[in-house]
């Protein structure tokens, strides 16, 4: 017998884990806003770059769980 398990659990609510990826996307997309809105007031050139990079190694640290992780 095979037992498809699904997302939700049995009383309707997300289960820990979709709980725990649902507040994880929040966090990232408002990280990639916040990051969007500083990168749009900057004018262009190298500090502009120097900081969409630093964001895209922070996100990077952030989904590999190590924090000193090397940049790829």
């Amino acid at each position: 017998m095979v037992i498809q398990r699904s997302a939700v659990t049995p009383q309707g609510g997300l289960s820990p884990i979709k709980q725990a990826r649902s507040a994880l996307a929040r966090d990232l997309d408002a990280m990639a806003v916040i990051a969007l809105d500083e990168a749009r007031e900057m004018p262009t050139g190298d500090e502009r770059t120097e900081a969409i990079l630093r964001n895209a190694v922070e996100l990077h640290e952030l989904l590999s769980g190590n924090p000193d992780a090397p940049a790829v």
